[in-house]
């Protein structure tokens, strides 16, 4: 046990790690922020594109209950080098993995909540799939509106060899 009380520290996220998951981490964003948006349209509130902004503002946020989706997810190494984020069956806690797609998460917002939260409110979009691709960027359209280093439209990089493996 810890001495002292209080939280234990807050997780760090391994920075280099972003672009390894930026395109998947992207993409579940994206499906988060269109779950979000439905929900609150559903709640028969309406939903101001303000109000989607104010939304999905803490959904990378670890520490914010609009943030623990993130808890489900999990780096796993893959045999050709890649690491893939992946949905876990339950709710784990938040470590340096959670931390790291939390980060990459944050990159999306801070590169294009605005556009995001304008693009949901038009509510243009029957599946998530074309707002993903939009954003995301896919190997046919390109680096999409977040133009990260690890967009989808990129080959997804490979992990450097002496890569710590996750914990």
């Amino acid at each position: 046990a810890r001495m002292g009380g209080g939280p234990p520290p807050k997780p760090e996220p391994r920075m280099e790690d972003v672009p390894l998951i930026q395109c998947a981490a992207c993409k579940a964003t994206v499906r988060r922020a269109f779950h979000v948006a439905k929900t609150l349209r559903a709640g028969g509130k309406g939903a101001s594109e303000m109000s989607l902004l104010t939304a999905i503002a803490p959904l990378c946020d670890t520490s914010a209950e609009a943030g623990e989706w993130l808890y489900d997810y999990d780096m796993q190494e893959q045999t050709d080098g890649t690491v893939a984020l992946k949905r876990m069956s339950s709710h784990g806690e938040c470590g340096v993995e959670c931390a790291t797609a939390g980060a990459a998460c944050q990159r999306v917002l801070d590169d294009v909540d605005s556009e995001l939260a304008e693009k949901l409110f038009g509510d243009a979009y029957s599946s998530h799939d074309t707002l993903v691709a939009e954003v995301c960027g896919s190997q046919t359209a390109g680096a999409g509106l977040a133009k990260l280093s690890g967009n989808c439209g990129q080959p997804q990089p490979v992990a450097s060899p002496n890569r710590p493996v996750g914990e």
